[in-house]
C-alpha cells in the first residue's frame, strides 16, 4: 500500500519542467499571476428598473448615445414595405392606405427605438374581436373596422409585478408572460394583443431575472462610450491649456504666508494681465522672470481614431455611417462598408419586423373585409440607393426580360403594364388601361381559340372527304 502511494506521487522529468516554468519563472496559470483574477462582472446592469435615469440622461445628452440608438431603427423603417401578392393595384392601395392611417411604419421606428434604449417595448393592438383584452385575440371574430388604432408603450409602461410565464412546453410562447399589466390603467393585457419588440436578448435566467426584459443595446457599449466621451471631453480642455505662463517670484511662499501677502500677489498678476491683454506686454520686477510653454497635441487626432474605431466596432456600424466620417484608404468610398450593412439590416428586418408583420397583416386585412385567403405577400424595399444610371440599366435589363418572356407567351402585356404600374416605372399607367389589356388579350386568346377550332374542323372535313374518294376509287 505504501509502495503505491510512493509510486503515485512520481513525477516525469516533462511533468517537473512544465510545475518549473509555471511556478520558478513565469508563474503564469497560477494563482499568482495576477490575469488569473481577472473576471466578467455585471457591475453596471442598465437594464435594472433602477437605472433608467442614466439612459435617459445618455439618450437625451450624448449626440453618439442617441445616434446608437436611433440609426438602426430609422434605416429598417425607412423604406419600408411593398405588398408583392397576387392582388389587385386598389387593394394594395387599401392596405396601404390603411397603413397611413394607423402610422404603422413610425409605430414599428418608436417602439424599436425604446427597445433597444430599454430593452423590451410593445406595440398594443385596439381591436375589436367581442373578447375583453384579457381574452386571446380572435382574428377570425375581428368585425369590419375592428382594428381601431395601435399604441406604443415602452417597458417601463408595463406592471411587471404579478407577471406568470406560459408553463406549458407545447406553446410556442413557452416560458414568455403570458399576461401583460399596463401600469397607468391596470388593465390586465393578454400576449396577444400585443406586439413585443426586443433589444438584446438574454438567456432565460437572466432574461427571468430581469423581469422578463431584454438588455439594452448600451450596457453593452457603455464602456466604449464612455472612454470616446470622456477622450473627447478631455482634448477639449486641454485647448484651454494650450498656452501657459510661468512667472518667478522671489520671496513667494512669504507672500503666501499671510492674507495680506495674498491679496498683493492677486493684484500684482491681475494687472500684469491686463496689461498682457491689452497691450501684449508684461510689466516685471527685475527680481522676476516669466516663461510661456506651449503644450502640443501630436498624439491626441491617433488616440481619438482609436477609441473611434473601437466604439464603431461596438456599435456594429460603419464608421461612414455612425460618424459621417470619410471611408480611409486607397481608392475607398466606403460603399463596400456600406452594402454590407444595408444586407445586416435587411436580415434584422426578416428577423425582427417580419413575425410582427405578418401577425399584424392578418390582424389588417381582417379588420379591412378582405378573404380570408388574400395573398397578403410582402417584401422590405431596398434601403441601397441606385443612382439614375444604375436605374435606367436596371430597367433596359427588365425590359429585355419582357421582351423575351412576351415573345415565348409566358407573359401578357397586362402582366407586364401591372408590375410597371406596381414599380412606378410610369406613373401614368391606370387601373383602366391594364383592365383594356387584359380584356384584349381575352379577346385575342378567344379569337385564337376560334381559328384554331375552326382550322381542326376544315382539317377534319378534308381528311373525311380524302378517305371517301379513296373508298370509291
Amino acid at each position: 500500500m505504501k509502495k503505491a502511494n510512493l509510486d503515485a506521487i512520481i513525477l516525469t522529468d516533462e511533468e517537473i519542467l512544465r510545475d518549473g516554468l509555471e511556478n520558478l519563472v513565469a508563474q503564469l496559470g497560477t494563482e499568482a499571476d495576477k490575469r488569473s483574477h481577472s473576471k466578467f462582472v455585471n457591475n453596471k446592469n442598465l437594464s435594472l428598473d433602477g437605472n433608467r435615469e442614466e439612459l435617459d440622461a445618455l439618450y437625451r445628452t450624448d449626440w453618439l448615445s442617441g445616434k446608437v440608438i436611433d440609426i438602426i431603427p430609422d434605416d429598417m423603417t425607412r423604406e419600408w414595405t411593398k405588398f408583392t401578392g397576387d392582388i389587385e393595384p386598389d387593394v394594395i392601395k387599401q392596405l396601404m392606405d390603411e397603413e397611413d392611417r394607423l402610422q404603422l411604419s413610425t409605430s414599428f421606428n418608436e417602439t424599436h427605438k425604446w427597445s433597444r434604449l430599454y430593452g423590451t417595448s410593445y406595440i398594443l393592438l385596439s381591436v375589436d374581436d367581442g373578447n375583453t383584452p384579457d381574452k386571446p385575440l380572435d382574428i377570425d371574430n375581428i368585425k369590419e373596422g375592428g382594428l381601431r388604432h395601435i399604441k406604443v408603450l415602452d417597458r417601463y409602461r408595463i406592471d411587471n409585478s404579478d407577471t406568470v410565464p406560459i408553463t406549458d412546453p407545447m406553446n410556442i410562447n413557452f416560458g414568455m408572460p403570458e399576461f401583460y399589466r399596463i401600469s397607468e390603467t391596470n388593465v390586465k393585457i393578454h400576449h396577444s394583443r400585443l406586439l413585443r419588440f426586443d433589444g438584446v436578448k438574454l438567456p432565460f435566467d437572466e432574461f427571468r431575472r430581469n423581469n422578463y426584459n431584454s438588455d439594452s443595446v448600451l450596457a453593452r457599449l457603455y464602456d466604449a462610450l464612455t472612454n470616446f466621451i470622456t477622450t473627447c471631453n478631455s482634448s477639449s480642455s486641454m485647448v484651454y491649456e494650450t498656452n501657459v505662463d510661468i512667472i518667478k517670484v522671489k520671496g513667494l511662499m512669504s507672500y503666501l504666508a499671510s492674507s495680506e501677502g495674498e491679496s498683493l500677489l492677486r493684484k500684482r498678476f491681475a494687472l500684469a494681465s491686463t496689461l498682457k491683454s491689452f497691450n501684449n506686454m508684461m510689466l516685471l520686477d527685475s527680481e522676476e522672470s516669466h516663461e510661456s510653454k506651449t503644450n502640443t497635441f501630436s498624439g491626441l487626432p491617433d488616440l481619438l481614431d482609436r477609441f473611434s474605431n473601437y466604439l464603431v466596432a461596438a456599435a456594429d456600424v460603419p464608421a461612414t455611417r455612425l460618424m459621417g466620417s470619410a471611408a480611409s484608404g486607397f481608392n475607398a468610398t466606403g460603399e463596400g462598408d456600406l452594402k454590407n450593412y444595408y444586407d445586416k439590416v435587411k436580415s434584422h428586418q426578416k428577423k425582427d419586423y417580419k413575425p410582427n408583420l405578418d401577425y399584424f397583416y392578418k390582424i389588417m386585412a381582417k379588420s379591412l373585409g378582405l378573404p380570408d385567403d388574400v395573398d397578403l405577400d410582402y417584401e422590405f424595399n431596398s434601403l441601397f440607393q441606385m443612382t439614375p444610371e444604375q436605374t435606367a440599366n436596371m430597367q433596359f435589363v427588365k425590359s429585355q426580360r419582357d421582351q423575351i418572356y412576351l415573345a415565348n407567351s409566358v407573359v401578357t402585356e397586362a402582366m407586364v403594364a401591372k408590375e410597371l404600374q406596381q414599380d412606378n416605372t410610369y406613373t401614368n399607367i391606370t387601373d383602366e388601361h391594364v383592365e383594356d389589356l387584359e380584356d384584349f388579350n381575352d379577346d385575342t386568346d378567344t379569337d385564337t381559340d376560334d381559328f384554331e377550332s375552326q382550322s381542326e374542323q376544315e382539317t377534319s372535313e378534308r381528311e373525311e372527304k380524302e378517305s371517301e374518294s379513296g373508298k370509291e376509287g
